[in-house]
């Protein structure tokens, strides 16, 4: 969804999106844990090849992928969540 274009939705429809966005955030952490344990795994086993040593890479790389984008859909939760407080202020 572009940057703005949650803002022409209605209450109930803004909610809907937040437990969508909560849902795809808690398996940004998923991945971010499987990432964790593959990579923590794998160092224990110890690492000689040069496969082993791309693979931890991928593991690393994908787990720091997953949380960056966990922090921005959480800033855009945020706006939501602003934004249905100011409309709900305003109703009083």
């Amino acid at each position: 969804m572009r940057e703005d274009a949650w803002r022409k939705l209605d209450d109930e429809a803004l909610e809907r999106l937040l437990i969508e966005r909560w849902l795809l955030r808690g398996a940004t952490l998923v991945v971010i844990l499987l990432s964790a344990i593959a990579a923590t795994w794998l160092g224990i086993r110890g690492v000689e090849t040069v496969m082993e040593h791309v693979t931890v890479g991928v593991f690393l790389a994908l787990g720091f992928a997953a949380g960056a984008l966990a922090f921005f859909m959480r800033q855009d939760e945020l706006r939501i969540h602003r934004e249905l407080r100011r409309r709900r202020q305003s109703r009083l």
